[in-house]
This record gives structure tokens, sequence and C-alpha cells, in this order.
């Protein structure tokens, strides 16, 4: 029995229209699970485009990163990924990074986080919704369905125990349905 239910649903709008969707009813933060690292930057990327913060909120990030030191070349594209409530989370960033990402999450700062599946290994970050990307991944040989224990390990994690009444998972239908 888990504490917070969570609601299941397949969508079969295009990725941007269904992030969207879950934005306006309150469900954010939104975890995107993306199955390689660049499909996270890359999804980051594209949705700096979508105006998910207002001016004011872009004005509280930078203040909350203060005098944060982005010194490496990656750091600053991650910088201005959560200057528009982005979050980036994989295994490949500097933990410093990651860190960041995790506590400006908590603190209620980024509307969506695009990371890896690895998102179920320690990490503490505040989740309303989890937004499958596909259901199926490349394991080096095969591409083959998550099983259903990663299915069940990584859409556990949404909703957030004391903040939600409801979690939310989402799965994206595949382009070419």
């Amino acid at each position: 029995v888990r504490p917070v239910p969570l609601d299941f649903d397949y969508q079969e709008t295009p990725l941007h229209e269904t992030i969207e969707t879950l934005l306006e009813p309150q469900r954010a933060p939104v975890y995107v699970v993306n199955f390689t690292q660049r499909e996270c930057a890359e999804l980051a990327q594209s949705l700096t485009s979508m105006g998910m913060t207002s001016r004011d909120e872009r004005e509280a990030i930078r203040a909350e990163l203060g005098d944060f030191r982005f010194d490496t070349p990656y750091g600053k594209e991650i910088r201005r990924f959560l200057t528009f409530g982005v979050g980036i989370h994989h295994a490949g960033l500097l933990p410093k990074y990651r860190l960041l990402v995790e506590q400006l999450a908590q603190q209620g700062h980024l509307r969506v986080i695009c990371g890896t599946d690895t998102l179920g290994v320690g990490v503490n970050i505040p989740i309303r919704t989890v937004l499958f990307t596909k259901l199926c991944k490349y394991d080096g040989e095969n591409t083959a369905i998550l099983s259903v224990r990663d299915f069940k390990q990584i859409g556990g994690r949404a909703g957030r125990k004391g903040f939600d009444t409801q979690g939310y998972v989402v799965c994206q239908a595949p382009a070419h349905v």
C-alpha cells in the first residue's frame, strides 16, 4: 500500500504538448525519464523555449544560484537550463551539479527535470509526476520493453509523501503511434 496513490496515463500527443498539459493542472515538478544522457540534454535545450517560468521566477532562480561556480564548459549550459526552470540529472554530471539540481527542486524552483532512468538510486528529488518518454530501452545489445520491476521503481518516485495526495505516472506513446 502506497502512502500516496499513483494515477497512470498514456499520452499520444507530442512530447512538448504532453509536458505543457502536465504543467497546467499543477502536476509539476515533472521528472522526464530519458534513457541516454544525450536525450536529457537535447530535451532540456528544447524546453528552454517553452516559457515555463515567469520573469520573477527566473530572477528567484538566479538569486538562489548566487555565486555558484559553473566553471566547466558544460556548466554554462546547465546554468542556462536552470534559469528557465529546467533541471538536468544523470550520472554523467559532476556531483556538484546534481546536488544543485536536487536543492533547487527541493526548494520548488524547477518545473521539469530531464533525467535518466537511474533516478531511483539514492536521489532525493521531490517529484509529483514521472513522464516516461518511451517504454523501451537499449541495453547495449538489444532494445527491449522495460521490465515491470524497472517501471515500478522509476514510476514509484512520483507522489511526495506529506506534500501530494496523488502521484502521476505518464507514458508517452512511441513516435509511430
